[in-house]
């Protein structure tokens, strides 16, 4: 049998002594995904400033721009550099993911219902859009109309837009408003399109800006240890100490309430178990022997976290933002519910003004419509989350 062992040591040296600053050279540095990321920095940057200098400015259609704005702006910049350029790049990774969803039907229609919703919430933002009251013939409000195939006795609404029984007294829903309206004359389905509001911002800043920031934080500590690890997680136990509903209870009775203060206090101070998962999961990926192999090669670490850590680690990340997503949509709700209101007219303030304003039991889709639109969106994110961690899993097949 041969001797394994070299006996000059020469194809070892070369083996373990690779040049890796020559590996790739300049086009290791450069890549499509960081000139995407510093172009449009730059270009929000440019925007900023321009803002500042003209005090007006309409982005797209009616789009008035406020704080909370310029954050989804970078985090649809990070979003567009890190997640839709990858696959733009390899489109043979769309074809696998969209051939592991194939069958998956629940995570498909999960899908199809979130991306729904953050498209309508979309357009609502740029158009700058608002729902309005109704009137009929000029003089009175069309208060707590029925949606079609519901009724209400007409001792409520001043009008009845659709047919009347005369018998009972009782108003009918037409198609003047296919889900009816409150009883501030608002249509329920303008409610319905002004609640999507808060989605398009929760979903996409934290998509953009709090996942990544989680995912870092959690990759360095796992894989660096030592004092870096303990500086980090000593931080992200301080902020998981720190109730972010008491930290926003405190600051809406004492500084403001406004979108960018919720944003900042649900979204950036709860990302910490998102870190945690990460750094655990880390922990075991960096004494895997692809690991070791990477490190003993001379890989630099840039190079190990780009392409052994950070995409096994996809599969504990994603379902657990798509998690996030479901509780800071839920605590939004709840807020808006109880009359706070960081988003206004968003579906938990409709809730509450229906069960409280409007007489529950008779106007019942006033509550139930948005509700309804609600447990939709959560149980979406939650389907998305576990069909996406059985997908991106590298030890089962999705």
């Amino acid at each position: 049998m041969t001797d394994a062992s070299p006996s000059d040591g020469r194809d070892v040296a070369e083996f373990e002594q690779i040049d890796w600053d020559d590996h790739g050279g300049w086009r290791r540095w450069i890549t499509a995904e960081r000139v995407v990321l510093l172009v449009g920095l730059f270009a929000v940057a440019d925007l900023f400033n321009y803002h500042r200098n003209t005090g007006d400015l309409s982005l797209v259609m009616q789009w008035k721009v406020g704080w909370i704005d310029w954050l989804l702006l970078i985090a649809l910049v990070v979003i567009l550099a890190y997640m839709i350029v990858p696959l733009a790049k390899r489109p043979q990774r769309v074809r696998r993911l969209l051939g592991h969803l194939r069958g998956r039907w629940a995570t498909v229609l999960a899908l199809v219902i979130l991306a729904t919703v953050v498209a309508v919430g979309g357009w609502a933002t740029v158009r700058d859009w608002a729902p309005l009251n109704t009137l009929v013939n000029g003089d009175s409000f069309d208060t707590l109309q029925p949606p079609v195939g519901a009724t209400i006795d007409t001792l409520y609404p001043s009008g009845c837009a659709g047919p009347t029984s005369n018998s009972g007294g009782i108003c009918q829903g037409s198609w003047t408003y296919p889900l009816g309206t409150n009883d501030q004359a608002y249509r329920m389905t303008d409610l319905l399109v002004m609640g999507t509001r808060p989605l398009f911002y929760i979903v996409l800043i934290t998509l953009g800006l709090v996942m990544p920031l989680a995912t870092v934080v959690g990759v360095v500590a796992g894989y660096r240890g030592g004092l870096v690890d303990d500086i980090l997680m000593g931080y992200v136990d301080i902020q998981l100490t720190m109730p972010a509903l008491a930290v926003y209870l405190f600051a809406y009775m004492f500084l403001l309430n406004t979108k960018i203060m919720f944003i900042v206090v649900f979204g950036f101070l709860s990302w910490g178990g998102i870190a945690r998962i990460v750094r655990s999961e880390t922990l075991q990926r960096r004494e895997e022997g692809y690991v070791l192999s990477a490190r003993a090669i001379g890989a630099p670490q840039g190079y190990i976290l780009r392409r052994h850590i950070f995409p096994n680690v996809t599969n504990s990340v994603v379902p657990a933002t798509f998690h996030l997503i479901a509780i800071i949509v839920l605590t939004e709700a709840g807020l808006g519910f109880l009359g706070y209101k960081p988003f206004d007219r968003s579906w938990g303030q409709t809730i509450g003004q229906g069960l409280y304003r409007a007489p529950p039991l008779d106007a019942w889709w006033v509550a139930a419509l948005p509700a309804l639109a609600l447990a939709a969106t959560i149980v979406s994110c939650k389907l998305i989350g576990d069909g996406f961690r059985d997908i991106l899993d590298p030890r089962g097949k999705a």
